[in-house]
């Protein structure tokens, strides 16, 4: 736990200078702290990505973070002078003691614990890629995981920092959620004296995603780090338009985040269909050079992400083979990409089994829905009953004639926008939590804020009652996983070092002279050898294109 909080306060300090000097360029705006951090953390994944492009990810790309950390801080000292008084007295107040009481509390949960499955089939994996190349061109061959290609990884692989330790760390899930809990803690003071409630909702929804996931706090995993992003996207963005009136700079940075979250998973991309009310502002006012600046930052996000999907897999966006634009000698096939795509399919359909991908919707619902636990099942009900909600509010401020808010019109398409393709595409509930509880939280928070009158009113609160009961076996769930795992690791030895990855049982073969290793059973394709696959049959029908690692992989 000593050392995680010491990596958090590294975390934080680098992202608090790289912020300020990312959001330098909007002068005379000042932000609250959790957006420099925003900030900090998507220019920091940038950064990471476009060095990963020519050399590792060691000590000589945090020499230039580091450099770079400085001059920012350097010029623009006003900016963190003016936070550090802003938040110096919070830190001496009996607010400050339940602050760090909650960090205790996490830096707990990310020093123990079993890890995500995915980070030991291939999250930790492709961190020491990160760590050892940087890229290697075609590697979805070895693994076709490898090619997924999530942003996060990057981020988790600049402050592992394996090559000053020896070992390497795995905080920064943790430190999202510190970041995104004291957030959301912090904007909660003062509920009974805000007069709309959504924002303070989604808060509540915040919480509630670090509360399903705490157990795994140490994995990096990069569900975790989408739906913390979306979360704070659809918070912010609500917050921005009932505290500030729809400050047009806020909400281009939020947009800007929210092609920061597509990288992240692409399967969230619909959150930028938010971008529709700032580029309709900035056209109706004719902001043609800030417009430019804000898309030229979203090209910037993207530009890497999408280089790399081309080296790694030879496509511009894996596993989608409707863009199919290059030759490269390192593509994978597609019909491995189809077959992995179906897979996704399929077992978030809980289905198992690709030949049956092509099931309409009336023949694997029935399946799928058996096969959620119960309390997984009263959570979607309160979900339903969430979408039955927010449409009577639609009609009762239709019915009263309040005119229509195109803020929150755009966050609402965008959110369901993510549902369907969550739902349609790969309905594993962890694949779009964060948009789920959006739907309930903006629900609910809505029926907060608007007057009490009518029969309307009454059912909206019968409503509001069958919800909180809906999701009372949700919250039950993980509150009793939370105490279960407490009990089960406070006596573990990691109160000052965090536990390791997990070592599988790996055998090695070797391809032009060099070794490559593949798992023997389990599903953990190690971090401790390298580079690695889960599956030896992916391994078997891939080879080298040259006579080193650094050349490249290709298939047979």
């Amino acid at each position: 736990m000593a050392v995680i909080i010491l990596s958090w306060i590294y975390m934080f300090l680098i992202c608090i200078l790289i912020g300020t000097g990312v959001l330098g360029f909007a002068q005379n705006k000042r932000f609250s702290m959790v957006y420099y951090l925003v900030a900090g953390i998507i220019g920091i994944t940038v950064y990471v990505e476009f060095f990963s492009l020519f050399a590792k990810i060691g000590m000589w790309a945090h020499v230039g973070l580091v450099a770079a950390a400085l001059v920012s801080g350097y010029c623009n000292r006003s900016t963190v002078w003016r936070l550090w008084q802003t938040y110096r007295p919070v830190l001496c107040s009996w607010e400050g003691f339940f602050y760090c009481c909650f960090v205790l509390l996490i830096a707990f949960f990310t020093s123990r614990g079993e890890f995500h499955t995915d980070t030991n089939i291939y999250h930790a994996a492709a961190i020491r890629i990160y760590e050892e190349y940087g890229l290697v061109k075609g590697i979805g061959n070895l693994q076709l995981h490898y090619a997924y290609n999530s942003s996060y990884l990057a981020f988790a692989a600049i402050f592992s920092l394996k090559w000053l330790l020896g070992s390497s760390l795995h905080t920064t899930t943790g430190f999202l959620e510190v970041v995104m809990g004291l957030y959301a803690f912090h904007g909660l003071r003062e509920f009974g004296r805000h007069r709309e409630h959504i924002t303070d909702m989604l808060r509540i929804g915040i919480l509630l995603y670090i509360l399903v996931n705490v157990t795994r706090s140490m994995s990096p995993a990069t569900d975790y780090a989408t739906m913390f992003f979306a979360l704070f996207i659809v918070t912010a963005w609500c917050e921005n338009y009932f505290g500030k009136g729809s400050d047009l700079t806020v909400c281009c940075l939020l947009t800007v985040a929210a092609v920061f979250a597509a990288t992240l998973k692409f399967s969230s991309c619909l959150l930028v269909l938010i971008g529709l009310y700032p580029a309709w502002r900035l056209v109706r006012e004719k902001k043609w050079k800030q417009g430019g600046i804000w898309l030229f930052c979203g090209c910037m996000v993207l530009c890497p992400f999408l280089v790399r999907n081309y080296l790694l897999s030879g496509w511009l966006l894996y596993p989608f083979e409707k863009i199919d634009l290059f030759h490269a000698p390192w593509k994978i096939p597609v019909e491995y990409l189809v077959h992995d795509a179906d897979q996704i399919k399929v077992w978030g359909r809980c289905l198992y089994d690709v030949e049956k991908v092509d099931w309409p919707l009336y023949r694997w619902l029935p399946v799928w829905w058996e096969h959620q636990f119960r309390y997984e099942k009263m959570f979607l009900g309160g979900v339903l009953l969430g979408a039955a909600l927010q449409l009577l509010m639609t009609g009762m401020r239709l019915h009263r004639k309040q005119k229509l808010r195109p803020q929150l019109i755009v966050l609402h398409l965008a959110v369901w926008g993510n549902v369907l393709v969550w739902f349609f595409v790969a309905p594993f509930i962890r694949y779009g939590l964060a948009f789920l509880i959006a739907v309930v939280m903006l629900a609910v928070g809505e029926y907060l804020s608007e007057r009490k009158q009518g029969l309307c009113s009454i059912v909206a609160g019968s409503l509001v009652f069958c919800i909180l009961v809906s999701l009372s076996p949700y919250w039950d769930q993980y509150v009793t996983e939370v105490g279960v795992f407490v009990k089960q690791n406070l006596r573990e030895p990691y109160y000052i070092v965090q536990k390791d990855y997990d070592r599988g049982n790996m055998d090695s073969c070797e391809i032009n002279g060099n070794r490559i290793y593949f798992s023997t059973g389990e599903e953990i394709n190690s971090y401790h050898v390298f580079p690695g696959t889960c599956y030896k049959a992916m391994l078997e029908r891939s080879t080298l294109i040259g006579d080193r690692i650094e050349d490249g992989f290709r298939a047979k």
